[in-house]
């Protein structure tokens, strides 16, 4: 056993259904299905890790003895080197480690995944009589169940948690857009993490930046990664109208019949204020953060937004996608990353990006990060 090296997980599109992971290598027309154990030692793969801590955790989560565990994960772990989507990496200094465990758990405080029972129990709540129609039998009923809603309602937890790690954005519209601060999903901000490593690895300059930012949660990751590799001193550029999506106006976002206006859609609208507050929750406002209030057509131009090293759109119209490529993509430096979200789900959307891509002969390949968000990375045009 190759107990003197470390593992992790290559960036690859994945997709879950029915609590079963699918996971497809970006070269490959292969579709690996992963569930049970397979899609926990995968989830394990999230940072570097060797052999036998893999098995060490197995034996602690499955009551088992790591000594006829480690076999087994290691036979496994060969399989995903031979196709491709793990890889072999340096064993993690401690100063490393101290980083991942805080990037690992500050991405399930943005997507509430450390308390999601409390969503099934407002749910829940939200269908039930009021607690003057209950009888004390009922109240005490009520509270236990409450209590263990998560054993009560395995299957419900369940979905809830792989649409947390899968997407949230669209394809789950039954979770309230409030409780969680992102929308994007786990395999989304792991798709921001690897694009920053690379970033920072390869020493490219400039600034991040996110279109369209709901209630701040995926810029407030951007500010974190920053801080925690020592890259203070880029900054990151939050650009929203801060009162929700404008109401449709081309052609386009007309006859695609969807209004993302707050009067129409209040949940997506927060306010300058709220988002402020959040960065404030997680320690991360600082003067690095840069908020840009307004619609798109009106402050993008006149910003005085520097070279970028990632921009992230989540400008869902096509209107509005459209206005951030025209503004910022040459702003992009070589080596930098154009993440947009919704392209996967919102025929509009893909079409802002496909035109543009079109007009600006740009060659670099479209990658899914997962089924609504794709990438690419800007090459010298």
């Amino acid at each position: 056993m190759r107990s003197k090296v470390s593992y992790r997980r290559r960036p690859v599109q994945c997709l879950i259904d029915r609590g079963i992971l699918f996971v497809r290598p970006f070269d490959a027309e292969l579709v690996i299905r992963l569930e049970g154990t397979a899609r926990r030692i995968w989830e394990l793969l999230e940072y570097p890790i060797d052999l036998p801590e893999i098995a060490d955790k197995l034996a602690v989560e499955f009551s088992g003895t790591a000594d006829k565990i480690r076999a087994d994960v290691e036979e496994f772990v060969e399989l995903l080197l031979g196709k491709g989507i793990v890889a072999v990496c340096d064993t993690p200094t401690v100063a490393e480690q101290q980083r991942t465990r805080y990037l690992y758990l500050l991405k399930r405080a943005l997507l509430n995944m450390i308390y999601p029972e409390h969503e099934l129990r407002i749910s829940h709540l939200r269908r039930f009589r009021t607690v003057a129609d209950q009888s004390k039998d009922d109240w005490r009923e009520e509270t236990r169940f409450l209590r263990d809603i998560r054993y009560r309602h395995p299957d419900a937890y369940g979905a809830l948690a792989d649409a947390k790690q899968d997407c949230i954005s669209g394809v789950t519209a039954q979770i309230p857009f409030c409780f969680p601060h992102t929308m994007l999903g786990l395999s989304g901000l792991d798709n921001l993490e690897r694009c920053a490593e690379q970033v920072f690895a390869e020493e490219i300059p400039g600034d991040f930046l996110e279109a369209g930012v709901c209630q701040g949660g995926a810029a407030i990751f951007l500010r974190a990664l920053q801080v925690a590799f020592g890259q203070e001193d880029r900054r990151v550029w939050v650009a929203d109208s801060f009162q929700g999506l404008p109401a449709p106006q081309t052609k386009v976002d007309r006859a695609s019949g969807i209004d993302f206006s707050e009067s129409n859609m209040p949940g997506v609208a927060f306010s300058l204020q709220g988002v402020r507050d959040n960065f404030l929750r997680y320690n991360l406002l600082d003067e690095g953060v840069l908020f840009l209030p307004g619609w798109f057509e009106e402050t993008l131009r006149r910003a005085a937004i520097g070279p970028l090293a990632i921009l992230r759109l989540d400008a869902d119209l096509y209107s509005s996608t459209q206005e951030v490529l025209e503004c910022l993509y040459d702003k992009v430096l070589p080596g930098g990353f154009v993440i947009i979200d919704d392209y996967g789900i919102y025929p509009f959307c893909r079409q802002a990006v496909d035109e543009f891509r079109q007009e600006r002969s740009i060659r670099a390949p479209l990658t899914y990060a997962d089924r609504t968000v794709v990438y690419w990375r800007k090459e010298d045009e």
